[in-house]
């Protein structure tokens, strides 16, 4: 991972378990270009209080390239904020930033996460794709619409980025109507396009 690639916004240095934010002292040494073994260091010597310890940096371990079980920590944002305090330097400062900025990206999507859609309307959107289909290739059997609904579904999903349409936020979800309505494949009438929805694989 570049330093180039970092600042370009990159977001894979804060990942989500148990729908919480946290990162690891190995990303924290990829991103610090520091040595696994020195972030292992300064994180064992945080003075910071055994409660705050037990809440925010938790011990773990990882295996290395020789199949060798290795100790690691994984840490809240506030571990990274203790931790980080400690590392002084202009690209420090710049990866510092970049960190706080992923965290709250990555708390943002969790809170989106927390109000996305509801059944009922999970089953309107679902309805809304399957008759905008219908109503622009009346004509095409059922299995050749799976290709169709494929390539609206990816569009939807592109469209609000997510993993699923299921996880479309609330506030998000007149938009979705819209959008779906408002749909036209522009693949059709292109035979090489054809074949591209044809080699859609088919997932909501």
């Amino acid at each position: 991972m570049t330093l180039q690639q970092l600042l370009e916004g990159q977001q894979g240095i804060v990942y989500v378990s148990d729908n919480k934010a946290f990162t690891d002292s190995r990303i924290i040494a990829d991103v610090f270009q520091k040595g696994h073994d020195k972030v292992l260091r300064d994180i064992r010597n945080l003075k910071c209080s055994e409660a705050f310890r037990l809440t925010n940096i938790g011990e773990a371990d990882y295996l290395n390239g020789q199949g060798r079980k290795m100790p690691m920590y994984v840490l809240t944002f506030d571990g990274f904020v203790i931790l980080a305090m400690g590392y002084t330097g202009e690209k420090a400062m710049q990866f510092k930033e970049l960190y706080i900025a992923a965290f709250n990206h990555t708390h943002q999507l969790l809170a989106n996460r927390q109000n996305t859609l509801l059944f009922n309307e999970q089953q309107i959107i679902s309805s809304a794709v399957k008759e905008r289909i219908s109503n622009l290739y009346p004509n095409l059997s059922p299995l050749a619409k799976r290709k169709y609904f494929s390539a609206l579904y990816k569009v939807l999903k592109e469209q609000f980025q997510v993993l699923s349409y299921k996880d479309i936020p609330r506030s998000s979800f007149a938009e979705a109507l819209a959008f779906i309505n408002h749909w036209d494949s522009p693949k059709l009438g292109s035979p090489q396009n054809n074949k591209e929805i044809q080699d859609i694989e088919y997932t909501e």
